[in-house]
């Protein structure tokens, strides 16, 4: 269903405000049709995504009335929307600046994205190393079934990603019979390809626009195929920090040999000087200067050439994922995978979780298919849904929650994007998208890391001020760019609740000393870039210029920002059913049994007691290795 006319005529109106014809880069939005091809792509996602983007058109159109122009967006005069767009970036009402950061996000990416723009602004869309042999294709076998089946197994795993694909190694090649049940589509390379949006639509859960609601809304995208979210995270592999284990109370020397197996599987190893690219060589050069700690980021990766889009698919095979690693090994060791398979209860007797069911739903709509019901009975259940789905599964039918911690203790990692200028061109896009990282602050709860998106995507793109003559100088100077992002170890936490309908609720207010971490790291990375020689750092704080020198840091720790001014996303939920020994404040074990739910095991990130302070992969695939190597001894 296409947008209305008023809707239509909003976006084309807010478009043309944000990026008018002329400028440094001449074209503006109306030349490439953004709203017009926004329209076609909304046409082509989910009902949930068009409701979002037709609620935040609406709400836009209309919040110029309560202002001073007194009327709705699309009928106020060129000057009047140049003058409203200035007084939304600034505005003390969140609503207005976070629906137009999240409309001037979509804009900017579309426009971006454009053949006709990207030469413009000097991207190719090349690896930085030329390629010269592909890699064989891996090949997955995976079912899909088009009417509804019932099956039995030893084991039956909920979930492809990290925490399900090792258990389903290490499950089947302990000659036990698993099944595994993912409700995303199954991608292999040949489907990497296309502009940002496309692989948005087609890759991510919600078509990206998941998000946290609270104070202030947080991004939080979520993988959707075969394979979860290593489809399309950075290939970052961090092991937990021994101070994190501690605090846990988990041995160090039980998880080092469990650390080397993940790693060895995943040939993980740190990024080489070949493929590094510039946005990583910005960082180190800074880092240097300040003597601080870092270095470059190991990841699972092999015969990486920096495409420069892991967050949308290895278009080489290069990124080590689930589908061609854990799910082919096993998949050689007998297990079955299947694709499209929605479960939304399990299955109870006599106390004992024997089963699950659910309905088979279009790949590409996620819509049920009409008779298709399916069932899965097996000794055991292994829920690997994610921190945000795995609790919504249980939360359904109220099970595995005497403890009250179901969906609850939820971390998500928040954190935000640094955008800086410097007098040359980087074309930092060119290399591993996430390649260098700063841990000077890490028992802080704070670390940076250097992460360029393809232009006009991600964090940067709806946080950059401006409109007008002033942002499109800022993208003619997009190749002189580099990007950092930060992760923050959260102190507060947020939860997870099932809403009518089978809906769920991600509701996450920031922690005032997270407010306070989040400013420290923003002023780390400026003082990182400063120390490269930028000659000048984007915080994208609200209303805040540009920082060009060292005695203009203290603007941004002392500007008494709340978390309502933060334009923050988050990438590693976790935590939401927690483990822990007492059953009166967890929801599993240590090798994640439910405490009241016999037969029923979690291997995935909600898990995790709390932060990881780093990225959570490794964590995550290291406790489900013991816990998997754990049940397999059980039913032998």
């Amino acid at each position: 269903m296409p947008l209305t006319s008023a809707r239509r005529a909003t976006l084309a109106a807010l478009s043309d405000t944000v990026l008018p014809h002329g400028g440094a880069l001449e074209p503006g939005a109306r030349d490439v049709d953004v709203a017009g091809q926004l329209d076609t792509y909304l046409d082509r996602c989910s009902p949930g995504t068009r409701r979002t983007v037709n609620l935040m058109l609406t709400a836009f159109n209309l919040s110029s009335v309560a202002s001073r122009h007194a009327l709705p967006f699309r009928l106020l005069s060129k000057g009047a929307r140049e003058g409203y767009v200035v007084e939304c970036e600034t505005s003390r009402v969140r609503q207005r600046r976070e629906t137009l950061i999240a409309l001037k996000a979509l804009i900017l990416m579309f426009f971006c994205s454009d053949d006709r723009i990207k030469p413009l602004i000097g991207y190719d869309g090349r690896p930085f190393k030329a390629i010269e042999k592909q890699p064989d294709l891996v090949e997955l076998p995976v079912g899909q079934s088009e009417s509804g089946f019932y099956e039995t197994a030893d084991v039956v795993i909920v979930g492809s990603g990290a925490g399900g694909a090792v258990a389903a190694k290490e499950l089947a090649e302990a000659g036990l019979k698993v099944i595994v049940l993912e409700e995303g589509e199954h991608f292999d390379r040949r489907d990497f390809t296309g502009s940002p949006p496309e692989r948005l639509r087609r890759f991510y859960r919600g078509n990206g626009l998941t998000f946290t609601i609270g104070v202030p809304t947080i991004s939080l995208p979520i993988g959707r195929g075969v394979g979860g979210s290593t489809l399309i995270n950075s290939g970052t592999c961090f092991r937990t920090p021994d101070f994190v284990l501690d605090s846990w109370g988990i041995d160090r020397d039980e998880m080092g040999p469990l650390f080397e197996e993940v790693e060895r599987v995943l040939n993980v190893g740190p990024v080489g000087a070949d493929i590094m690219g510039p946005n990583g060589e910005v960082m180190d050069k800074g880092r240097r200067a300040l003597g601080f700690s870092g270095g470059p980021i190991r990841r699972n990766a092999r015969g990486c050439h920096g495409s420069g889009v892991c967050a949308f698919g290895c278009p080489l095979d290069a990124k080590l994922g689930m589908h061609v690693t854990y799910l082919p090994l096993a998949a050689r060791a007998g297990a079955t995978i299947f694709s499209g398979c929605r479960v939304d209860g399990i299955v109870v007797q006599g106390g004992h979780a024997v089963g699950v069911v659910g309905a088979i739903v279009d790949p590409d709509t996620g819509a049920i298919q009409r008779s298709s019901r399916f069932e899965v009975r097996a000794k055991r259940v292994v829920l690997a849904a994610g921190a945000v789905y795995t609790p919504h599964i249980l939360n359904r039918q109220r099970l595995a929650n005497s403890s009250g911690w179901v969906g609850r203790n939820l971390r998500i990692h928040p954190g935000c994007g640094v955008l800086a200028v410097f007098d040359h061109d980087l074309y930092a896009w060119k290399g591993v998208m996430q390649s260098y990282y700063v841990d000077e602050k890490l028992r802080d709860g704070i670390l940076l890391e250097a992460t360029y998106p393809p232009p006009g995507v991600g964090y940067s793109a709806g946080g950059i001020g401006g409109k007008g003559s002033e942002l499109k100088d800022m993208l003619a100077r997009y190749r002189q760019t580099a990007a950092a992002g930060l992760i923050i170890s959260d102190t507060g936490t947020g939860r997870v609740r099932s809403a009518p309908g089978g809906g769920l609720l991600i509701t996450y207010d920031l922690h005032k000393d997270d407010i306070r971490k989040t400013l420290e790291g923003i002023r780390l990375a400026t003082e990182v870039y400063l120390a490269a020689g930028a000659e000048a750092v984007h915080t994208l704080l609200p209303g805040m210029a540009p920082v060009r020198t060292r005695d203009d840091l203290r603007r941004i720790t002392e500007g008494g920002w709340s978390a309502a001014d933060l334009k923050l996303s988050a990438y590693h939920p976790m935590g939401t059913c927690r483990m822990g020994k007492d059953p009166r404040e967890s929801v599993v074990d240590e090798f994640g049994r439910a405490h009241d739910l016999p037969g029923l095991v979690i291997t995935d990130a909600s898990v995790l007691p709390g932060s990881t302070y780093v990225n959570p992969q490794i964590t995550i695939m290291a406790l489900a290795t013991r816990s998997a190597r754990h049940l397999a001894a059980e039913l032998r």
